[in-house]
């Protein structure tokens, strides 16, 4: 049991990741709603449940019809995944360690990554 809670725990943080890995270059806040990037409609709170409103929706703005990145749903179930690895394997303090460091390093290799494709 204490897996399946450490894996909705880690999609939840794997949704934090992407908005990170989404703002944080761009110089905006962590804070408030996300927004779709091509309509700016502040998403509603069945659109940002991980992993499943990316399949409801068909991988696309429930408004505008643009294109929503498959990072999205690919970050959040491998942090999902990780986190209940992390919890399966490791005593809990071990486990919340190793699930921050995670989280840190997906940010901080999510930036690296889309920065790339942007920057030849």
């Amino acid at each position: 049991m204490t897996a399946l809670y450490a894996a909705l725990f880690g999609l939840a943080f794997g949704s934090f990741v992407n908005a990170a890995i989404d703002r944080v270059p761009r110089g905006r806040s962590l804070n408030g709603r996300s927004c779709c990037d091509a309509c700016g409609r502040t998403l509603r709170w069945w659109e940002l449940i991980p992993v499943l409103s990316y399949a409801l929706l068909r991988g696309r703005c429930a408004t505008c019809h643009a294109g929503i990145p498959i990072r999205a749903p690919i970050v959040e179930a491998a942090c999902g995944a990780a986190f209940a690895a992390a919890f399966s394997a490791l005593a809990p303090p071990a486990a919340v360690a190793t699930c921050a460091a995670l989280v840190a390093i997906a940010i901080a290799a999510g930036i690296m990554i889309e920065k790339r494709g942007v920057r030849p």
